[in-house]
């Protein structure tokens, strides 16, 4: 070998051990991911989104940089998972790492609030004030507002384990339903809460004082008891006025009785009495036993199983109330 050729062999050998790179690297790569990121941005251009975002989590979380968390929003975004990305740029308008890129955070921010579907859920004036509301699961407070992303969610209501209300609804981008929740129509009893709190019923027989209605039986079955007493005592005075009316009848030195006018007048009189003391007596008892009867009934109630009502499952998608 000449030592002319010498010099243009160790060019050569220097130019074949320098890297040769495909292309620019992506702004804000992390350092050491170069070549992920890259590909992130290239299975986004070809719209491949759960595959940029799977080679996004594969980047270590503390590699991770204001950008590669804008370009995570931006995935959720394409994915319809509006309210994981509106967490993040919410979280970037507030670090001070990200003030070159902080009018892209609030424009795209802003475009995403506007995108976001809300639903409303609130409860009839009928409704029962104790339901227990969910979202996907997830409790709310109605009336209340909520963003949600696009796609179907589930509205249920219960009251204690019993569920009341199950409605399927449908939002598209920027779309606000309503939600009216009616458990108006829900049984009173069945849940098991409300199994738990009821008192057992008792025989009717054995506590005749029990209310039904804010009125006792106690009263009737003690006003029956003095009636009762008070007949027998009028029909015990009309015999024995009848007793006086014939002795004084037996006492006439003529043959025919001259009628005792005051004494048959008090012998009508008991007598009269002691019907309507009867009847007064049968009809107070016959009240008192009825009262027992209902609140029997009454107190069975709530520990019947009822199956509970339930609302609509049908998906909607039209904005506005249903």
């Amino acid at each position: 070998m000449s030592k002319r050729t010498f010099p243009v062999l160790i060019i050569a050998a220097s130019l074949a051990t320098t890297p040769v790179f495909a292309g620019p690297t992506p702004k804000g790569a992390p350092v050491g991911y170069e070549s992920k990121f890259k590909a992130v941005v290239e299975a986004e251009k070809n719209e491949e989104y759960e595959k940029a975002l799977a080679l996004l989590d594969e980047i270590p979380a503390e590699k991770h940089n204001v950008y590669t968390r804008l370009k995570r929003a931006t995935l959720l975004v394409r994915l319809g998972r509006f309210i994981e990305a509106e967490e993040i740029l919410s979280t970037l308008m507030k670090d001070p790492k990200a003030d070159a890129i902080r009018a892209t955070v609030q424009g795209d921010l802003d475009d995403l609030r506007a995108r976001m579907p809300k639903l409303t859920i609130r409860l009839s004036a009928k409704s029962k004030a104790d339901a227990w509301v969910t979202v996907d699961d997830k409790p709310v407070g109605p009336p209340v507002t909520i963003p949600v992303n696009p796609g179907t969610h589930i509205v249920v209501a219960k009251r204690g384990d019993a569920e009341v209300f199950r409605q399927k609804v449908t939002l598209q981008d920027s779309q606000t339903l309503e939600v009216e929740i009616d458990t108006s129509m829900a049984p009173p009893v069945g849940s098991v809460s409300a199994a738990k709190t009821a008192p057992s019923a008792a025989p009717a027989s054995s506590d005749p004082s029990t209310k039904s209605g804010g009125i006792g039986a106690t009263p009737f079955f003690i006003g029956g008891g003095v009636l009762v007493v008070g007949s027998v005592v009028s029909f015990v005075l009309a015999k024995s006025a009848q007793s006086d009316v014939e002795s004084n009848c037996s006492m006439q030195k003529t043959r025919a009785c001259d009628t005792d006018l005051a004494g048959a007048s008090r012998v009508r009189t008991w007598e009269t009495v002691g019907w309507i003391s009867g009847g007064l007596s049968l009809a107070s008892i016959g009240v008192g036993i009825a009262i027992l009867g209902s609140r029997g009934t009454e107190s069975a109630k709530p520990t019947a199983m009822v199956t509970p009502m339930v609302g609509s499952t049908m998906g909607l998608s039209f904005e506005g109330r249903f």
